[in-house]
């Protein structure tokens, strides 16, 4: 139990020194200033991470569910291609994140009345098919709603980087106060010098 607890006592101690913290007299105010900085920063992240991962998972899945009910109204109607769908060249379709391509159409809008538009659909798709387009409740094509499985994958997405994101974010406010600490370093430096040089230049 006694070893335990002086090889914690022995990490704690090296951890100390690593952080600058120790009473070492070579050791310079700006040193300890930025061991300070260090120490803070790195607890904002421990405890910052895992809150952000939360908050940011629940503030992504609500505007989710809002997108979703606003999208309540959405449905599928049959349409009926005018023209045939372009065919994208070979390069296109292995570069490019979906395989659809726009081409105009006519479909039923309420009331009965035809509406005309340009509607997604497979590239190479010939005049006069019929394929299924989303739309709103005044009949205008709306593209493919937020389903349950992309909300979840959204979710885990925004949970995953907030974390990174406010890692990115600390450290850049450490590479900032690490760059004032060393033009003051710098500047102490200088200034010992100018006293202590001349003094040992004359004794040398």
């Amino acid at each position: 139990m006694r070893i335990g607890r002086l090889v914690t006592t022995g990490r704690l101690t090296r951890l100390a020194r690593r952080l600058w913290l120790g009473r070492n007299p070579l050791r310079r105010r700006t040193d300890r200033i930025e061991a300070w900085i260090t120490a803070v920063l790195l607890a904002l992240f421990l405890v910052g991470a895992p809150l952000s991962w939360v908050f940011v998972g629940r503030w992504v899945q609500q505007g989710g569910l809002l997108e979703q009910r606003a999208q309540h109204s959405w449905h599928q109607v049959p349409a009926v291609l005018v023209q045939t769908a372009p065919v994208l060249p070979y390069f296109d379709m292995r570069t490019s994140g979906s395989f659809e391509v726009l081409a105009p159409a006519r479909w039923a809008g309420p009331g009965g009345r035809e509406l005309t538009g340009k509607v997604p659909v497979t590239p190479g798709t010939g005049a006069g098919s019929e394929v299924q387009v989303w739309v709103d409740a005044s009949g205008h094509p709306t593209g493919t709603p937020l389903l349950h499985t992309g909300l979840v994958k959204r979710v885990i997405g925004a949970e995953v980087l907030a974390p990174v994101g406010l890692a990115v974010i600390l450290f850049a406010v450490g590479w900032l106060f690490r760059l004032l600490i060393d033009r003051r370093r710098l500047a102490d430096w200088e200034e010992g010098w100018a006293s202590i040089g001349p003094r040992w230049t004359k004794h040398r």
